[in-house]
């Protein structure tokens, strides 16, 4: 976490436990600096959203820049809304982003930056293009994130096809005197082939459910 990030979630913090209101915090909230980093705006309290909103940045929120935020927040677990001239970054409801042509807000210090880098281009060139390996990492993040998913696949792997898999490997490695080593590998074949189609049909009757 950056020092400024950290700075600034402690000051709004103690002066929430203070008593004081969003508003009042809002009015008093000081600017905070590191490196590239300027931290000069408290949006919400709880969580702590801490932004840097300036005329000068000028964001046009247009397709390439939303492909930009979703990719940043999917490969951090969030989701995200976009209703323009804002776009929204949440988690189970609650608000952890916020970007607009003037400026964004984060709860999340990693996530500040990646969007003050990657969307706004402070500290760089902004990075507007998804590239093929992080296509890959942000569908394995939404597969990840997607708990349901998780579940399934873990139950299928554990139940469906551990137990016939280890049942055809012992029979192919273990030597028998009464069953032929040509009927055991057609066995053994039927038997993952057979775990197979259940496992497929397990994912079809279980994500089908969920698209």
């Amino acid at each position: 976490m950056s020092e400024a990030f950290q700075k600034a979630v402690e000051w709004v913090l103690q002066q929430s436990r203070d008593g004081k209101s969003l508003a009042e915090i809002q009015a008093s909230f000081p600017v905070f600096k590191d490196s590239n980093i300027t931290i000069n705006r408290v949006v919400s309290n709880s969580p702590p959203l801490l932004g840097y909103f300036e005329e000068k940045l000028k964001l046009k929120i247009n397709d390439r820049v939303i492909r930009a935020a979703i990719l940043v927040a999917k490969l951090r677990g969030f989701d995200v809304f976009v209703s323009p001239p804002e776009i929204r970054i949440v988690r189970d409801g609650v608000l952890h982003g916020l970007l607009r042509e003037d400026g964004f807000a984060a709860s999340d210090p990693l996530l500040f930056r990646d969007i003050a880098v990657r969307v706004y281009g402070i500290g760089g060139p902004p990075d507007h293009e998804v590239s093929v390996r992080d296509s890959w990492l942000d569908s394995l993040a939404r597969l990840l994130s997607d708990r349901g998913f998780v579940e399934t696949v873990f139950f299928a792997a554990l139940v469906i096809l551990l137990p016939p898999t280890l049942a055809a490997l012992s029979l192919l490695i273990t030597p028998s005197r009464f069953v032929p080593d040509p009927v055991r590998l057609v066995i053994s074949i039927t038997i993952l082939l057979a775990a197979l189609y259940l496992a497929r049909l397990y994912f079809r009757e279980n994500l089908g459910q969920r698209q």
